[in-house]
């Protein structure tokens, strides 16, 4: 076997990703797009001979698994922002507990059943777009890189979003189009217009054009012809100069600031670029309902929400009467919680601290064992003396939690008792964590499809102190 050979392959199962695997002549195959069941032409690309693993590209499909389904974008394959849009809907769900189970049981060593996947809309779910601008055929586009690469492949529509992006794109298009606007190109580092980054949501869009400089020649058109559109909104700049690969800038020119309110579960919240929103509001909702079902906020009820964000999830719990303490690392995001609850009218239900999660937990710790400790860890120690339960909720990004903030969790579970509910984007770290995390036991384990047609899946996991 060699690179740029086409073999036959039978498809035995799904990998991570949600690429097809295979067995053939020793080795272990990746081949994107191909499903279970299958079998396959596909060209090998790459050997990695010492671990006995090979990777193709889907070249013709032989026999086609009963459960292939016909994508609906012609994109599809191409852009990069799909991997399971050609597999029935059924069969993801089912596919995506399989996986967690799996990753759960090889890094974690649990043998627990699972619930099912908590179903979403299968399409137009999205309610924020990133899209990079490109040159294609001597003319602005905008769309989704291609598998691998930084090269964009044109898109006018996404049957991920609604058909305000299809709006949105088609203005934008035009816009940069007729006033010869130029595009960023990653080798020479010229050209202006970067990214466009939108979110619709409840209703009202925020718009943001990231920009290789500091202005945007006749903004004031583009203004307009979104305003027709998008009665309302708001648009932003974002000057983004470093050679990165991060999206946004560090600062915003406000070109049309409209107030953007939403609620959320009885919570009204402002949005802005930078405001964090899970990106599926039907799953969003169905997590939200069943985390305030697991912590049943009261009045007699301690919140610690250790990655808090701008608080959305605390102040849903303080509007119910429990007192929230949020840990959030982002100076900017507690300011915005400072306001999201002044706003709210639950301030006094709230104690906001800006630093990182396993010191700030740690301070907690040790303002139950000790005398003299700032007024924040006071207040814990007097509601934690009065009697009250406490909820810790952990909903950290893609790279889980730290070590030390599992220790300091397992530290903390000596002194005082607390159920964990953790909320995880990520099953391997999900599993690595709960691994470390000794001092607990998962007692529910659910994924949630936040994101169809994809093989990310985001999972709530219920956890209480193991008794000896």
């Amino acid at each position: 076997m060699q690179p740029n050979q086409t073999i036959e392959l039978n498809i035995v199962d799904l990998g991570m990703e949600g690429e097809g695997i295979a067995k053939y002549e020793g080795y272990t195959f990746f081949v994107p797009y191909a499903l279970p069941g299958e079998r396959v032409k596909a060209k090998i690309t790459h050997l990695k001979k010492g671990k006995n693993l090979g990777y193709a590209v889907l070249k013709e499909v032989v026999e086609a698994s009963p459960y292939r389904v016909k994508p609906p974008c012609n994109r599809f394959g191409r852009c990069g922002g799909c991997t399971m849009m050609h597999l029935d809907y059924q069969k993801q769900l089912e596919y995506k507990k399989k996986s967690v189970q799996a990753v759960l049981r090889k890094n974690a060593g649990l043998t627990m059943e699972i619930n099912d996947v908590v179903p979403s809309i299968p399409y137009a779910y999205r309610n924020k777009a990133q899209l990079p601008f490109g040159m294609v055929n001597g003319k602005v586009a905008v769309g989704f890189y291609g598998t691998g690469t930084h090269k964009v492949v044109s898109s006018t529509k996404c049957f991920l979003h609604g058909e305000w992006l299809e709006k949105l794109i088609a203005i934008v298009l035009k816009f940069a189009n007729d006033n010869n606007i130029s595009v960023y190109n990653e080798e020479s580092k010229k050209g202006l217009l970067r990214h466009v980054v939108a979110r619709y949501i409840g209703g009202k869009m925020v718009v943001t054009i990231v920009i290789n400089g500091q202005s945007l020649p006749k903004v004031e058109v583009l203004k307009d012809e979104l305003e027709k559109e998008f009665p309302g909104m708001a648009l932003y700049l974002s000057p983004n100069t470093r050679d990165t690969n991060v999206i946004m800038g560090n600062t915003l020119i406000p070109i049309c600031q409209a107030k953007q309110s939403i609620e959320v579960m009885g919570i009204k919240i402002d949005v802005n670029p930078f405001s964090f929103f899970q990106i599926n509001d039907y799953i969003r909702e169905k997590l939200y309902s069943r985390v305030i079902d697991m912590v049943a906020p009261n009045n007699d009820t301690i919140v610690i929400d250790a990655y808090a964000g701008v608080g959305l999830m605390g102040a849903i719990m303080a509007k119910k009467g429990a007192y929230v303490f949020n840990i959030e690392i982002v100076k900017e995001a507690i300011d915005d919680s400072i306001k999201l609850y002044a706003e709210n009218g639950i301030s006094d239900n709230v104690t906001n601290i800006c630093g990182d999660a396993s010191i700030e937990l740690k301070k907690l710790v040790e303002a139950t064992d000790c005398e003299q400790s700032s007024p924040q860890t006071n207040k814990f120690k007097e509601l934690v003396a009065s009697g009250k339960k406490v909820k810790i909720i952990l909903d950290p990004p893609r790279k889980g939690i730290s070590k030390e903030v599992a220790d300091t969790l397992n530290s903390l579970s000596k002194v005082i008792d607390f159920d964990l509910i953790y909320i995880s984007c990520n099953p391997a770290t999900l599993s690595r964590d709960i691994a470390n995390l000794t001092e607990f036991t998962p007692t529910e384990i659910t994924p949630y499809d936040m994101f169809p047609s994809t093989s990310h899946v985001e999972s709530l996991v219920c956890l209480a102190k193991k008794t000896n």
